[in-house]
């Protein structure tokens, strides 16, 4: 490690201990703050790294229905589009109503661009 990663560490690890409820966010705090940035990166990675095996067994699960013998030619920006979507649908994390409103709006662009 660089002087300076050792010097944020020791830095850090002078400060009183307390409980953490989100150490993730308190590592973006820190590192939106500017303290400790490259010891604050390296915590929000080993931090970011899944407890288990089975999201990422199951991310390659799902992968692999993505890209079947039907859909070999996808773009590799699209197959990675189209797992975070469906991973981010799984979560709970897309408005079910804006998104078939955004693409009721782009099929009715489309229809009136080609009746143009």
């Amino acid at each position: 490690p660089s002087v300076e990663v050792v010097d944020q560490l020791e830095s850090y690890l002078q400060q009183d201990s307390f409980r953490c409820q989100d150490p993730l966010a308190y590592w973006y705090e820190k590192l939106k703050a500017g303290k400790w940035p490259q010891l604050s990166r390296m915590a929000i990675d080993y931090l970011s790294v899944p407890a288990t095996s089975v999201d990422v067994e199951r991310a390659f699960s799902y992968g692999r229905q993505t890209v079947s013998l039907y859909r070999h030619s996808l773009s590799s920006e699209t197959i990675r589009a189209t797992i975070v979507f469906g991973d981010r649908c799984k979560a709970g994390l897309v408005d079910d109503q804006a998104l078939v409103q955004m693409l009721r709006d782009k099929a009715s662009r489309t229809k009136t661009v080609s009746e143009s």
